[in-house]
């Protein structure tokens, strides 16, 4: 079983939702394809754990690393 996420540019940094998939390597298989307006993942073959807690935590460390870079990015740009 999969599950396919959106994730709109709008909200999430591509980069971001890369470091997230890169994070889970160990947890699932996440394919990224990203487009122009969102970088869409497929979750699958999920080890050892509920899938959809794996894409629940997957979703909430893209949006962490979305705002941590977005953070650092506002820091550099002020200093």
């Amino acid at each position: 079983m999969s599950e396919r996420i959106t994730f709109d540019r709008s909200l999430y940094l591509p980069e971001a939702v890369e470091a997230a998939a890169a994070a889970y390597t160990d947890h699932a298989r996440i394919e990224l394809t990203p487009g122009a307006d969102a970088v869409v993942a497929v979750i699958s073959d999920v080890l050892e754990h509920d899938p959809r807690l794996v894409a629940h935590a997957f979703c909430n460390h893209a949006l962490h690393e979305t705002i941590a870079r977005r953070r650092q990015a506002a820091v550099d740009e002020a200093g």
